[in-house]
């Protein structure tokens, strides 16, 4: 699938983090990824609130993390991405589940009809590409959920930690975003509702020795000012009832 639109591609012959055939070992398996995994999945969630009856975007879903926590409740979930291998993985992670596919396409060009989606979700992704993408991903987003639907965006964070998501990204090893360069992702026509932070930075790979008691003391990050220091931030918007159609 040729594009000409800014793309990371994920398939199974790559050999480092781009690689379909491990993504899913490195990220999320073993205990301090699970962990991290857990802590995430409950600032996300707790952000979306019940699915019962609602239809559900989940944007460069990779190998099924978000819609393996959506599917079971929502009425239609469906996940997008540019990597046909990772759909595939996706795919046979969910085996069939009623309500849920797979639909191989861009972020910047949704091939789903304005203003259809309850929902839409993006998680571990947009830190991928440049701002101006980005913001065009978001732009889709925004066209294909209904007047009031809520998007959840997941973003790596430059403020982490004070002073250490600079210093990652000063040297390459992440590309956190600041505060201004994420209002300026998703643009007009919606309001933020909350925004929440996730992953204490660093102190998270001890923590998940004592996972049953951290992954709650991890949620003070949804309250500022922490929500602003932890390693990743989750906002909530809401499309504006403005853009209606008469």
């Amino acid at each position: 699938m040729k594009s000409e639109f800014e793309v990371v591609r994920y398939d199974l012959e790559k050999d480092d983090y781009r690689s379909a055939a491990n993504y899913a070992e490195k990220r999320y398996m073993g205990s301090a990824n699970e962990y991290k995994k857990r802590v995430m999945s409950n600032a996300y969630k707790s952000l979306i609130g019940p699915l019962a009856g609602k239809r559900i975007l989940d944007v460069g879903c990779g190998t099924g993390r978000g819609i393996a926590d959506f599917a079971s409740e929502a009425q239609i979930a469906i996940g997008t991405d540019a990597s046909q291998d990772m759909l595939t993985i996706a795919a046979r992670k969910l085996g069939g589940q009623l309500g849920t596919g797979f639909v191989r396409s861009y972020a910047q060009q949704l091939p789903f009809p304005s203003d259809y989606f309850d929902l839409v979700t993006t998680l571990n992704f947009l830190h991928l590409f440049s701002l101006d993408t980005q913001r065009g991903m978001v732009a889709e987003m925004k066209r294909v959920v209904i007047p009031g639907g809520i998007i959840i965006l997941e973003f790596d964070n430059a403020l982490q930690g004070l002073l250490l998501g600079m210093c990652k990204r000063w040297l390459g090893r992440e590309r956190g975003a600041t505060p201004r360069e994420i209002r300026y992702v998703i643009g007009n026509g919606c309001t933020v509702l909350k925004i929440y932070g996730a992953v204490f930075p660093l102190v998270w790979r001890a923590f998940h020795h004592f996972s049953g008691l951290f992954t709650q003391v991890e949620k003070v990050s949804y309250h500022p000012p922490l929500n602003r220091l932890s390693h990743r931030v989750f906002y909530k918007l809401r499309k504006d009832l403005s853009l209606l159609k008469s």
